[in-house]
C-alpha cells in the first residue's frame, strides 16, 4: 500500500511564509522547518551541556514537523492568528484537525512516532517554540538588512521583544544568541574571514 505522508510533507516547499508581506528573500515552510531544526539541535545540545534533561531526538522530530499542518491549512501570519482569542482558538482547533488528517496518511507503524512529533509536550516542545520565535527574528533581521524595513521593521521590533522574553525564560537561547546572533545579517565573506582570525 502507498502512503501519502512523505509527499505531503515535502509540499511544504510550495508554501510561502510571511504571505501578507513582500520579502526580499522568499522563505518556504519547508525551509523554515529546516532552520528551526538547526536551531533546535544547537539549543538542545547547549541545554544538555548545561545539565538539562531532554530528549534531543524528540525535539528534532518536533522541529521538522511543527508546521506540517500548514500543508492543509496554509500559512497564516501570527498577527492574524492572534488578532482575537476566538480566532486563535479556532486556528489551533483547525491545526489539530489537520494533524489528524495528516496522521491518517502514514502507515500504522509510524502513527505513534509522528503523533508524538506533532505534540511532544515538555521542555522539548517549549524549546522548539523558542527556536521558532528565534527563526522569525532572524528572518526579520535579514529582511531589514536587505533594506526591507517598510515590510519588516515593525515585525523586527516585535521579534526583538519576543527574543528577549524567550532568552529570559530559556538560558539556552541566551547562549545561542550570544554565540551566533551578531553575525546573522552578514555576508559570506565576513562569515568566512572572521572565523579565520
Amino acid at each position: 500500500m502507498s502512503y501519502k505522508f512523505l509527499n505531503l510533507a515535502l509540499r511544504q516547499r510550495l508554501l510561502k511564509r510571511w504571505s501578507l508581506m513582500y520579502s526580499m528573500q522568499p522563505e518556504s515552510v519547508l525551509e523554515h522547518s529546516a532552520i528551526v531544526g538547526i536551531l533546535s539541535f544547537l539549543v538542545g545540545k547547549i541545554a544538555q551541556q548545561n545539565g538539562r534533561d531532554l530528549d534531543l531526538s524528540k525535539m528534532l522530530s518536533h522541529a521538522l514537523l511543527h508546521d506540517i499542518s500548514e500543508t492543509i491549512t496554509g500559512d497564516v501570519v501570527t498577527p492574524v492568528k492572534r488578532s482575537s482569542d476566538t480566532l486563535y482558538n479556532e486556528f489551533k482547533a483547525l491545526e489539530r484537525t489537520a494533524e489528524q488528517k495528516i496522521l491518517n496518511t502514514t502507515p500504522p507503524e509510524l502513527h505513534e512516532a509522528i503523533e508524538e512529533a506533532f505534540n511532544p509536550g515538555g521542555i522539548e516542545q517549549e524549546l522548539v517554540k523558542a527556536c521558532d520565535i528565534y527563526s522569525a527574528y532572524l528572518k526579520c533581521r535579514l529582511e531589514v538588512a536587505f533594506g526591507n524595513s517598510v515590510e519588516f521593521g515593525d515585525a523586527l521590533a516585535r521579534m526583538e521583544d519576543a527574543v528577549e522574553e524567550v532568552c529570559n525564560n530559556y538560558p539556552e537561547l541566551t547562549t545561542l544568541h550570544q554565540w551566533f546572533g551578531e553575525d546573522s545579517d552578514c555576508s559570506v565573506d565576513h562569515l568566512i574571514t572572521s572565523s579565520e582570525e
